[in-house]
């Protein structure tokens, strides 16, 4: 009975710490690709090539 109740909570801790991670791992994601859209941007977003009817980035 005791190793059940043990086991069961292990489960559900092992399961939140994994959960955890997977968010941690994807909002880790999305700030390097924001980052990396940014870069790219400064980069080679030449101005000369943008279109007549575009206002620049501010």
């Amino acid at each position: 009975m005791i190793d059940e109740l043990f086991d069961r909570n292990y489960q559900s801790g092992r399961a939140d710490l994994h959960d955890g991670i997977d968010r941690a791992v994807a909002r880790v994601g999305r700030s390097t690709a924001t980052i990396f859209r940014a870069i790219h941007r400064i980069e080679f977003d030449a101005p000369w090539k943008r279109g007549k009817g575009r206002a620049g980035l501010a």
